[in-house]
């Protein structure tokens, strides 16, 4: 047989109590329903907050010496005593009624009432429930406050309150706190983050700076941090990467694949190589992307068809060469047909939000810069990115799982283990789950300091 569900003040009252809590959620499944069930039996509202009161008051001590609710003489007494009203009125309207002055003009108004319950503290969907329960009509008035997003702060008429039943009870609940909070800009293009700043209120004051390994344009640092909140019309700094001196691409057609390869290197542009069915004589170069002449930024990648097979198998080598060592990494195209490689994290997640696919996020060993895009596919709708975390990582910490915490004590319990945190909201059905984290990623372990990704449930899509 299927449980009965919890009301949900019910849940409200045993969450103030760890012990009834606990004793409650201990029960076997038939003693469960029968405490709900003694819940739900009541016929007035008052009756049911004092059967809910004296449930957590009896859950709350030894749950060994609970006993079962038995309040079927209370059923019956109410009975009898409707039944006994109804008799009277039957006795009146047949015997003393007709006993009335027939000349005059008399009338009866019987108006039910209902107990206003408490609800201020609680969450606000449970005091809507609450109030609809005692057939009492709600208005809901949001104001800026210290406390989390819709928790009820106020109510009038009072708690406790006899009023006629249909009454609307005014409800102030919380809309967050004052002020707007900054978002995570680092690793987007200036000019979205300019957007995001718009949106919230806020201005933006940009800044050049050279970044070696980030894309030119992106914001590679801001101030304030994420999370801070600021007054409508405040600034936020931006240092944008400047962008590398324009280089001639040379015309390769023609060229041998190791030839081309040479060529490019040599005018500091890296080479794509995409081997094709061709009549050419295997490993020449058969076209290219940009063409010949074009102006293209330093460290671009050039994209050249190499006779061969029709198997397609591109292989970008990234070298990085001391006076010690030479290190070496090998990274496969994406089959996805979109290539986020040396993209900056926080862009390519905010790219990929655009197409409304989640990214899974994967730190690993590489001599590109530590946060850059190294490899990417598609694994069941969502895009599997590996970052690099640098040629030396640093060790693996446990990262928190925060998913179901609010955004801002998730960035909290994040940033407090040494990690940083990119927030993208992310539309979801369920109402309950506006403001809180739906998905987060890496998880388990990450690099000390490595960047965390934490999608935010967004109710409005």
């Amino acid at each position: 047989m299927a449980r009965r569900p919890v009301p949900a003040d019910l849940e409200n009252a045993l969450a103030a109590s760890p012990t009834a809590r606990d004793a409650f959620w201990s029960l076997p499944p038939n003693h469960l329903d029968r405490w709900v069930s003694y819940v739900q039996r009541s016929r007035f509202p008052g009756q049911r907050r004092r059967r809910i009161v004296r449930t957590v008051e009896r859950l709350g001590g030894d749950p060994d010496a609970v006993a079962l609710p038995r309040d079927t003489w209370l059923v019956w007494l109410v009975g009898l005593l409707l039944l006994a009203a109804l008799a009277g009125l039957l006795v009146w309207w047949f015997v003393y009624r007709h006993h009335t002055n027939r000349t005059a003009t008399s009338a009866v108004v019987v108006t039910a009432k209902s107990t206003v319950p408490k609800v201020t503290g609680i969450r606000l969907q449970a005091a809507e429930f609450q109030l609809k329960e005692a057939k009492l009509g709600v208005k809901v008035v949001k104001r800026t406050a210290k406390k989390p997003r819709n928790i009820v702060l106020g109510q009038a008429p009072r708690a406790d309150a006899q009023v006629v039943q249909g009454t609307v009870v005014t409800l102030i609940a919380s809309k967050g706190r004052p002020g707007a909070k900054v978002p995570t800009l680092t690793g987007l293009a200036a000019a979205d983050a300019v957007k995001q700043l718009q949106k919230l209120g806020l201005t933006a004051k940009l800044q050049q700076t050279p970044a070696a390994g980030a894309p030119p344009g992106s914001v590679v640092q801001q101030s304030p941090n994420p999370g801070k909140r600021l007054k409508r019309g405040a600034a936020v700094s931006l240092s944008v990467a400047k962008g590398a001196a324009a280089i001639v691409v040379p015309n390769v057609v023609g060229h041998t694949e190791q030839d081309a390869e040479n060529e490019l290197q040599q005018r500091g542009l890296n080479m794509n190589a995409v081997t094709v069915a061709s009549a050419q004589p295997a490993g020449t170069v058969v076209a290219q992307n940009p063409p010949a002449n074009g102006k293209v930024q330093q460290g671009a990648t050039v994209r050249v068809n190499v006779a061969g097979a029709k198997t397609l198998q591109t292989t970008t080598q990234a070298t990085t060469t001391t006076s010690h060592a030479t290190t070496t990494t090998q990274v496969q195209q994406s089959p996805t047909g979109n290539d986020y490689r040396g993209m900056r994290l926080g862009a390519a997640v905010q790219k990929i939000a655009q197409g409304r696919q989640q990214v899974v996020v994967e730190y690993v060993a590489s001599a590109q810069p530590a946060g850059v895009v190294v490899a990417n596919s598609t694994s069941g709708g969502k895009v599997r990115l590996q970052i690099s975390a640098g040629p030396h990582p640093q060790p693996a910490t446990s990262v928190p799982d925060e998913t179901g915490q609010d955004e801002q004590s998730a960035q909290d319990d994040l940033t407090s283990a040494g990690f940083a945190v990119i927030t993208v909201q992310w539309p979801v059905s369920d109402a309950s789950n506006d403001g809180l984290v739906v998905a987060e990623t890496p998880s388990g372990q990450a690099p000390d300091g490595a960047t965390i990704v934490l999608y935010i449930g967004s109710a409005q899509g």
